[in-house]
């Protein structure tokens, strides 16, 4: 079947019958002890939220089977209809569940409907390229250039699977906006006497690790194993491990804790640096912004919330 929505034109109320990518599915319980399906839909206007319930007879196991049979990076036919909840529209699915039987067979020429991403992907890469060309220290633009070469897809990949930047090319838009930052805080004042070389690369290889967390999965991006059973942290250490021939001792050292430290008190080494502060605090507030940002878009002027759903914020909107 063509597709005849996208995710901008539901709104509350709305019958729902258009194809739309699968980006995550959780398999979640009831208050009864039964289980539903909780889905993340995309396209290239949007993201919105799906439940599937499930027919009465359906048993628990049948619904979990279904959750396990469904694929993430696929396109399916999604049958069902559009309610607010929490504010929120999302997408309740029960007669329609029979239409998620097998993906739909997408043309390489289309597949681009199915694909959010609000990031000019080219303009990011060389706004960062740009950017590491002016670390002075050869060495340290070397290794820049090679690390972010090296990890494969760096550009096109998500920052993360539900939190801030977490769609294609977040990853990059997420360390240019950091490194960004950092730069700023460096030149509003020059008597922190900030080493702009190593805040640079400190800064651009800092979620180095992320690009190891994902992979390809048909259309989208799905999270690897190693993006909840290691962590990027330590995945982007070893992999920097590679370059370490190319730096002096104390640079290699100081970008290894930069990259270490960047999560400060929520990670298991503090910032010690000028340099590692800047990058923690410029990293902390690209993801806060990201997240406020997205938890205030869906709110109607005059709106607000003591949470926000991403940032865990109290947000409003004017």
């Amino acid at each position: 079947m063509p597709k005849t929505q996208t995710i901008t034109d539901i709104h509350d109320g709305c019958e729902v019958d258009s194809l739309f990518l699968l980006e995550q599915i959780d398999i979640r319980k009831k208050k009864d002890d039964g289980r539903y399906l909780f889905a993340t839909l995309a396209d290239r206007t949007g993201r919105i939220s799906c439940k599937i319930w499930g027919l009465p007879a359906q048993s628990a196991d049948e619904i979990e089977a279904l959750g396990r049979s469904l694929q993430q990076g696929e396109v399916y036919r999604i049958r069902g209809f559009a309610k607010v909840f929490n504010g929120e529209c999302e997408i309740n699915i029960n007669d329609g569940i029979l239409d998620l039987a097998a993906p739909a067979v997408i043309p390489a020429s289309e597949k681009g409907e199915y694909v959010y991403s609000p990031v000019d992907i080219k303009e990011t890469a060389i706004a960062i390229q740009n950017l590491a060309g002016t670390i002075g220290n050869g060495q340290l633009k070397l290794v820049v250039s090679l690390a972010l070469m090296d990890a494969g897809g760096f550009y096109e990949k998500p920052a993360a699977k539900k939190r801030h930047h977490n769609y294609r090319g977040g990853l990059a838009e997420h360390t240019l906006e950091t490194a960004t930052i950092a730069v700023a805080m460096a030149c509003a004042k020059k008597s922190y006497r900030i080493d702009r070389d190593i805040l640079i690369a400190g800064a651009l290889l800092h979620d180095i690790g992320k690009a190891l967390c994902f992979e390809e999965k048909g259309i989208g991006y799905a999270a690897r194993p190693e993006y909840d059973l290691i962590g990027h942290i330590p995945l982007g250490i070893t992999f920097l491990t590679r370059f370490k021939d190319y730096l002096d001792d104390a640079t290699y050292l100081h970008l290894l804790h930069i990259v270490q430290s960047h999560h400060g008190e929520y990670g298991e080494v503090m910032p010690r640096t000028s340099e590692a502060w800047a990058v923690h605090l410029a990293d902390l507030a690209s993801s806060t912004l990201r997240e406020v940002a997205d938890d205030i878009a869906p709110l109607e002027p005059g709106e607000g919330k003591w949470r926000g759903e991403k940032s865990g914020k109290a947000v409003y909107r004017i």
